[in-house]
């Protein structure tokens, strides 16, 4: 890989699916929910009915709750979708939209860079001195928007 380019620094999905999530979705509801930076959001699968559980980031940026993802899940929120959002213990109903377009993903980026949330808890890596452009956000990540 180029060494100036962005990289991407998820652990191995083994890893996320075998004990990172499922200890989240254990200790989201209780006490330990409100300390953790992370929530988990319930979505209905548009196609298959399925209900899935799933921990994320939720970065606060200017009022707005986004989640960087590129999981196979966000596709159930194109064109909008209703979801529920356990966070810092308290459950609530929210409306997810997925942001798919670059010039959009890219400002989201630079937004949430802004306010304070770093590469790393994104799981990226921006080499330094090296300015990602919106293609190369997108690319690795879409944005959804929660409401």
């Amino acid at each position: 890989m180029n060494p100036t380019t962005l990289q991407d620094r998820r652990p191995p999905q083994w890893l996320i699916d075998r004990i990172a999530n499922p200890v989240v979705r254990r200790l989201a509801p209780g006490p330990l929910g409100r300390h953790l930076p992370v929530a988990v959001l319930t979505v209905t699968g548009r196609r298959s009915g399925r209900r899935f559980d799933v921990p994320v980031g939720v970065h606060e940026v200017a009022g707005q709750r986004l989640v960087f993802t590129s999981a196979p899940w966000r596709i159930n929120f194109r064109g909008g979708a209703s979801a529920e959002l356990l966070s810092a213990g308290q459950r609530s109903t929210v409306h997810g939209e997925l942001v798919e377009e670059p010039e959009q993903v890219g400002a989201l980026f630079r937004g949430a860079f802004a306010a304070g949330t770093t590469p790393a808890q994104i799981a990226l890596r921006i080499p330094a001195g090296h300015e990602p452009g919106d293609e190369e956000l997108a690319a690795h990540r879409n944005v959804l928007l929660l409401r």
